[in-house]
C-alpha cells in the first residue's frame, strides 16, 4: 500500500509567512523606485524642452521669440513662440511632484537668443522635488546656455 505525501500545515504556514515578508519588503522598495523614476523623468523632460526652445531660437535665428514659461502654482510649464503666442508644448507635472524656479531678476520666464544664450542672463535653476521633499533634482541653465541635471542628496 502506497502512501501519498502531502504538505503539513506547518510547512504551508512557513511558506505563506515567507511570501508575506517578501511582499512587505518589495512594496516600499518599488514605491520608492517609482517615485524616483517619476522625478528623474520630469527633470529630463524639462531639460529636453529647454533644449528644444534653445535649438528653435538658434535654428530660426531669432532673439527672444521662443520662451519657456514656468507656472509653479499650476505645477506646469509651457514652451511658447512669442511671435504669435502659439503654445508649442504644455506640460503638467504629476501631483506627486512640485517645482520652484530661481531666475536672475526674478520672474518665471526664460528666453533664448539666436546663439542659444538664456535671458535673463545668469544662472537659472529649476528645482523639482517629490511632495515629501525627500528626493530633489535641479535643472540648471548656465550663463552660456548649458542645461544640466543635478541630484541633491538629502
Amino acid at each position: 500500500m502506497a502512501y501519498r505525501r502531502a504538505y503539513t500545515l506547518i510547512e504551508l504556514i512557513i511558506v505563506i509567512a515567507i511570501i508575506v515578508m517578501l511582499v512587505g519588503i518589495a512594496i516600499p522598495v518599488s514605491a520608492n523606485y517609482i517615485n524616483e523614476r517619476q522625478l528623474y523623468n520630469a527633470a529630463t523632460q524639462v531639460q529636453q524642452d529647454l533644449l528644444l526652445a534653445q535649438n528653435l531660437a538658434i535654428t530660426h535665428s531669432t532673439t527672444d521669440k521662443f520662451k519657456v514659461t514656468f507656472s509653479p502654482s499650476t505645477n506646469s510649464y509651457t514652451v511658447v513662440t512669442s511671435e504669435d503666442s502659439t503654445k508649442i508644448i504644455t506640460r503638467k507635472f504629476s501631483s506627486s511632484l512640485s517645482f520652484t524656479v530661481s531666475f536672475p531678476g526674478g520672474g518665471n520666464v526664460i528666453n533664448f537668443d539666436n546663439q542659444g544664450i538664456p535671458h535673463p542672463g545668469g544662472e537659472s535653476v529649476i528645482t523639482i522635488s517629490n511632495t515629501s521633499s525627500t528626493k530633489v533634482v535641479t535643472v540648471t541653465i548656465s550663463t552660456i546656455g548649458r542645461v544640466k541635471i543635478d541630484w541633491e542628496t538629502k
